[in-house]
């Protein structure tokens, strides 16, 4: 996996599952921290969700998250986390740690995922409501 600097310069989209509160509001909170504007929210449902996934097989890309940088280098599950990370206010360090153990990366990334029901219990709805306000936000038409 290239390190996240080795990555192209510009925005990365972040696909996400739209029909997941958790996911939702997962991508809602990686966007707080980006105050800049590095990240693009898309809805791997969307059409451009679709254009970006287009090297990733249907059938497998509700199965994780995925970063797509602006070369379109697609990055999926934990191998995605110090990509988006690299982009975030005060990331850098989260990213190297990230991308040093990708092993233990996306190992906690499948923990993460494969409980999202669960997860998304402790979420309450009004922040939800919140994450969807800030996706619609910042999504491009098209992508949400």
């Amino acid at each position: 996996m290239p390190s996240p600097t080795s990555v192209a310069d510009g925005p990365v989209s972040v696909l996400y599952d739209r029909d997941c509160g958790f996911c939702r509001w997962s991508v809602a909170k990686l966007l707080e921290l980006d105050p800049v504007g590095s990240l693009e929210p898309v809805a791997i449902q969307s059409s451009h969700g679709s254009q970006l996934l287009a090297s990733v097989p249907a059938a497998e890309r509700l199965a994780s998250a995925h970063a797509v940088t602006s070369d379109g280098r697609v990055f999926s599950g934990g191998d995605a986390a110090p990509v988006i990370a690299a982009r975030l206010r005060r990331g850098k360090a989260a990213a190297a740690a990230a991308g040093a153990f990708p092993p233990l990366t996306r190992a906690g990334y499948r923990l993460v995922a494969g409980n999202r029901e669960f997860a998304g219990r402790f979420v309450s709805g009004s922040s939800r409501a919140r994450a969807d306000t800030l996706l619609a936000g910042r999504t491009a038409p098209g992508s949400g």
